[in-house]
C-alpha cells in the first residue's frame, strides 16, 4: 500500500461490506446465501427467483454504491444535486432526452413478472448500499452525500441511458452536419469513412450552426463521460468439430473506456428453477455475457441505426414547432433541476411529433434538435433480462423479440454443439433518408413509421458450415441484404483476423482462445506494407522510418518501435488527408469529440480503412503533390516527433512505453487522490483494429487509450468450472479493497479466473459465507446485523 492510501485509509477507514454472519433485510420474502469466493465473486442462492435478483442488487450496492450512484443520477438527472454547478449541463440533457421520464411510461407496460424482477434488484442495490456495509462508500463521505434508493424506474432509465452510449451515430451526425455546414457536401464526400467493400461481413441548409451545435456535442459527451460508457467489443463462437475437447467455445471481450471500477460484475445466481453465472453489468440485472447449465452466449455491440436527430424551427413563444409552413404546439413539461450551493434551475422539455428538443445547450436560438430513438418508445422489455432462461437457441432468440434498447450482437452456443448468431435491437424505418445526417423535421414524411422492423427480417445464423462465426462491430450482412440497418460500423479488421485464425485449424481450447484474445497483428499494415516501404525516402528522416517499419513484424506489441512508427504515421496521414478536403471541419472528419472525457466520435474508430483504401487508390489532386512525396514527408514527420519527445535512438521509442494504459476513477481527477483510486500507467500494446484492443486517439496516438477490453471470457460449453473470466481492475469498487484491482494482473497476462459451478468447485472456493434473512418489523434504517462482520474476504 502506497502512501497516499495508508493516510486516506488513516483518515476515512476501510469501508469493508459485510460479508459473513447473518443480515435481516426487509426485502427479502425468505432467506438468501451469498457465499463469496477469493476474488469477492458472489455466489447467490435463493428459493425465490425475486429474491435471487434481490440477492445480485444486494451484492452489487455492496460492492459498487458510488458507481451506482452516478449511473443513477445521470438517468435521472440529478447529479447537481452531487457536485454543484458543474452537473447541469449533465442534468439539463438528461431531463430533456428524458431517461427517467420515458421510463416512468415504460415501466406500466412490462410483464408482471419482469416488472417484479426489477422492483427485487432496485431493493436489493438500496439495501445492500445501505445494510450491507457498516459506512457508505468513502466517495459518499468526500462529497458529504449518502446513497440514494433505488427504484425499478430507476434500472430502466439506466437501461435507456446504456442504449445511448451504444447507439451508433448521433455523433456522426453531428459531425458529419459540422462538414457539411463549413466544408460542403463534397469534403462529406471525400472523407466519411464508409465501411471498406473487401473486409468481411457477419454474414458472408437552414441549421443550427457554430456554437450552438458544439454546445449540443459538449452536453452529449459530457452525459457520457459522466456515466463512464462507450462502445466496441469482440466475440466468436466455435463449434465442436474445431475443439480438441468435442465441445463448443464462446469467447467474448467487450470494449469500453479504461476505467476503475470496471464495468462489470461477476456473479452466480441459483434458485431452485435455474441458474446463470457469468458478467453483469452494474445498475441492471442482466447477464450479458454468460451461461446457464445448456447455454453460453456473450455480446458485441450491434450498431445499428437506432437514433436520428432532426433540424426543429421553434416558434417565437419556444412551446411550438414548424410543420411545412405552419407551427403547431408541442409537449412541454416542467424540470426542475436542484444544484449543490445554488439556486434550483427550471428547465422546460419541449417535445415534437418526433421525439425531445435536446439542443441548443442555452435558450435563445429558433433552430434546435430533436432526437428520436427506439429506446425510448414505451414497448415491452424482455432480450437480456429473459436470456438465462433459454434452453434451445430458438428461445434464445425469441426472447429478444421484445427488446427496444441498444443494438447487439447476441453470440450463442450450447451442450448439443449448436452455434449461432442473432442480430437484436429495434430499428426504425425512415419515412424518409436513411438517418445518416440530421434531416429537417418540418419537412414532409420527416420522422419514421410507427412499427420498427419486424424481428423476423433482423439477420441471424444457426450452425453456419465453417463451424465458427466472429463479429466484431462490423456491418452485419452485406448491403442490400435484408431491411436498412445503418451506415456507419467500425472497420471488421478485428473481425478478420479472429475469423482468420478461428478457421485456420481445428485444435481450439480455452488456453488458446484466451491467447487470440491478446492477439496484436496489425491487419491494416498488412495491406499496405507493400505500397508504403516501397516509397523512395527523399530524407535520413524518412530513411530511418522505413527502416524500422521494414523490420517490423507487425504486431503493435510493447517493445515494438515499429508499432510507433506505424500509429504516428496512420495518425499523420489521417490528419493530412482531413486537412486536404475540410481544412475548415477537419478535425470532425477524423473524430473529434466535444469533451475531455469523450474526446472522439465513432469516426475515430473508421480512419484506418479509409486511409488504406487512399494509399491504395492514390486518388489524383487530393494533395498539392504527388501521394509518394506526402507519405515520405510523413513518415519524416513521425521520426522528427518521436526524437523531439523521447531522444535519439529508437530503443527509447517502443509503442508500449510511450503510449502507456492508466485506469482512471472519477475521484482519481484530483491529484492527491488519483495516486489512491487510479492504477497505472503501465506498458500496453495493440490498438483500435488488433484484437486485442487499445485504441489510440487518432489525432493524439500517445495519450491514454479510449478503450479497452473491459471484461474477457472464454466458456468451455458443458464444462462450466473451466471457463475464464477477468476484469481489468476487480470486483470491488473500494479502493483500499484487496479485490479492487487483483483481478487486473491476470487480465494484464490474458489469463482468467473461473466462476465455480459445480458443488464440488463452490466448496472449495467458498471464503465467507452471508445469510440474508427476513426482519421481522426491522426498518431500512434500523439494520439488526449479527454475526462476524470482520471485513475483506481473503
Amino acid at each position: 500500500m502506497n502512501l497516499h492510501r495508508l493516510l486516506f485509509r488513516l483518515s476515512l477507514g476501510r469501508r469493508f461490506p459485510t460479508t459473513s454472519g447473518t443480515l435481516e433485510v426487509p426485502g427479502v420474502r425468505r432467506a438468501v446465501v451469498v457465499r463469496r469466493d477469493g476474488y469477492g465473486i458472489p455466489y447467490i442462492e435463493a428459493e425465490v427467483d425475486e429474491d435471487a435478483w434481490y440477492g445480485l442488487g444486494f451484492c452489487q450496492g455492496q460492492d459498487r454504491a458510488f458507481k451506482l450512484e452516478t449511473l443513477l443520477r445521470v438517468a435521472r438527472g440529478t447529479l447537481a444535486e452531487l457536485v454543484g454547478r458543474r452537473g447541469v449541463n449533465v442534468d439539463r440533457l438528461s431531463r430533456r432526452i428524458g431517461f427517467l421520464h420515458a421510463a416512468r411510461l415504460q415501466i406500466e407496460v412490462l410483464d408482471p413478472e419482469i416488472r417484479g424482477m426489477l422492483e427485487a434488484f432496485a431493493r436489493g442495490v438500496t439495501e445492500g448500499s445501505s445494510l450491507g456495509c457498516r459506512r457508505p462508500a468513502h466517495e459518499f463521505t468526500l462529497l458529504r452525500a449518502k446513497p440514494t434508493p433505488f427504484s425499478a424506474v430507476d434500472i430502466v432509465a439506466v437501461s435507456k441511458l446504456l442504449s445511448l452510449s451504444l447507439a451508433s451515430n448521433w455523433d456522426i451526425e453531428i459531425a458529419r452536419h459540422h462538414i457539411l455546414n463549413e466544408d460542403g457536401p463534397e469534403a462529406l464526400a471525400a472523407l466519411d469513412p464508409a465501411y471498406p467493400q473487401w473486409l468481411p461481413v457477419t454474414d458472408p441548409p437552414g441549421a443550427p450552426a457554430g456554437p450552438a451545435i458544439d454546445r449540443l456535442a459538449e452536453d452529449l459527451m459530457a452525459l457520457l463521460a459522466t456515466a463512464g460508457l462507450g462502445q466496441g467489443s469482440n466475440g466468436w463462437v466455435i463449434s465442436p468439430a474445431r475443439t480438441v475437447t468435442g465441445r463448443a467455445i464462446l469467447a467474448n471481450d467487450p470494449h469500453l473506456p479504461p476505467m476503475l471500477p470496471p464495468h462489470w460484475y461477476l456473479a452466480h445466481i441459483r434458485t431452485p428453477n435455474w441458474a446463470v453465472s457469468g458478467a453483469t453489468m452494474a445498475g441492471v440485472p442482466v447477464f450479458p455475457a454468460g451461461h446457464n447449465d445448456v447455454a453460453a452466449w456473450g455480446l458485441t455491440a450491434g450498431l445499428a441505426d437506432n437514433t436520428d436527430l432532426f433540424i426543429e424551427e421553434l416558434g417565437p413563444d419556444g412551446r411550438t414547432v414548424r410543420d411545412g409552413d405552419r407551427f403547431v404546439p408541442c409537449q412541454v413539461r416542467t424540470e426542475i433541476i436542484r444544484v449543490k450551493g445554488l439556486p434550483e434551475v427550471v428547465e422546460e422539455v419541449v417535445v415534437t411529433p418526433r421525439g425531445p428538443v435536446i439542443g441548443p445547450s442555452v435558450g435563445g436560438d429558433t433552430c434546435a434538435m430533436s432526437m428520436q430513438a427506439t429506446w425510448l418508445a414505451p414497448r415491452p422489455i424482455r432480450g437480456l433480462l429473459r436470456v438465462h432462461m433459454a434452453r434451445s437457441f430458438d428461445e434464445f432468440r425469441r426472447a429478444f423479440e421484445e427488446w427496444p434498447l441498444m443494438s447487439l450482437n447476441m453470440l450463442y452456443a450450447d451442450t448439443r454443439g449448436k452455434i449461432g448468431w442473432q442480430f437484436v435491437g429495434e430499428v426504425p424505418r425512415r419515412r424518409k433518408g436513411w438517418g445518416t445526417v440530421p434531416l429537417p423535421g418540418w419537412a414532409p414524411d420527416a420522422g419514421w413509421y410507427d412499427e420498427p422492423v419486424a424481428f423476423d427480417q433482423m439477420p441471424f445464423v444457426e450452425d453456419p458450415p465453417q463451424g465458427a462465426l466472429a463479429t466484431a462491430n462490423n456491418q452485419p450482412v452485406p448491403e442490400g441484404d435484408g431491411p436498412f440497418l445503418g451506415v456507419d460500423w467500425i472497420d471488421g479488421y478485428r473481425q478478420a483476423r479472429i475469423s482468420e485464425e478461428v478457421l485456420s485449424h481445428d485444435s481450439w481450447d480455452v488456453a488458446g482462445a484466451q491467447a487470440l484474445q491478446r492477439d496484436e497483428v496489425s491487419v491494416p499494415w498488412r495491406e499496405i506494407r507493400g505500397l508504403v516501404l516501397g516509397a523512395s525516402a527523399q530524407s535520413d528522416d524518412a530513411r530511418k522510418a522505413l527502416e524500422l517499419l521494414g523490420g517490423w513484424d507487425g504486431l503493435v506489441a510493447v517493445e515494438s518501435p515499429g508499432a510507433a512508427v506505424f500509429e504516428l504515421f496512420v495518425s499523420e496521414m489521417s490528419r493530412r488527408i482531413a486537412q486536404a478536403k475540410a481544412p475548415r471541419s477537419w478535425a470532425w472528419a477524423v473524430g473529434k469529440g466535444s469533451y475531455p472525457g469523450v474526446p472522439r466520435t465513432l469516426f475515430a474508430a473508421r480512419r484506418v480503412g479509409h486511409l488504406v483504401r487512399l494509399i491504395r487508390d492514390r486518388p489524383e489532386g487530393w494533395f498539392d503533390r504527388p501521394w509518394a512525396d506526402e507519405v515520405d514527408d510523413a513518415l519524416a514527420t513521425v521520426i522528427k516527433t518521436l526524437r523531439a519527445k523521447y531522444g535519439d535512438g529508437s530503443g527509447r521509442w517502443a509503442w508500449g512505453h510511450i503510449r502507456t494504459l492508466t485506469l482512471r476513477h472519477a475521484s482519481g481527477e484530483r491529484p492527491l487522490l488519483g495516486r489512491v483510486f487510479n492504477r497505472g500507467p503501465f506498458p500496453w500494446g495493440g490498438d483500435v483494429n488488433t484484437v486485442s484492443v487499445s485504441a489510440p486517439d487518432p489525432v493524439d496516438p500517445i495519450v491514454n487509450p479510449l478503450s479497452i477490453a473491459s471484461l474477457r471470457m472464454v466458456v468451455d460449453v458443458g464444462n462450466w468450472d473451466e471457463g475464464r473470466f477477468s476484469l481489468p481492475g476487480g470486483q470491488s469498487g473500494n479502493p483500499l479493497s484487496p479485490h479492487y484491482d487483483d483481478l487486473l494482473p491476470l487480465w494484464r497476462a490474458g489469463e482468467g479466473v473461473p466462476i465455480a459451478w459445480s458443488p464440488e468447485a463452490l466448496r472449495r472456493t467458498t471464503r465467507a459465507t452471508l445469510r440474508l434473512a427476513p426482519a421481522a418489523g426491522v426498518s431500512a434504517a434500523e439494520p439488526r446485523p449479527r454475526g462476524d462482520q470482520s471485513g475483506p474476504y481473503v
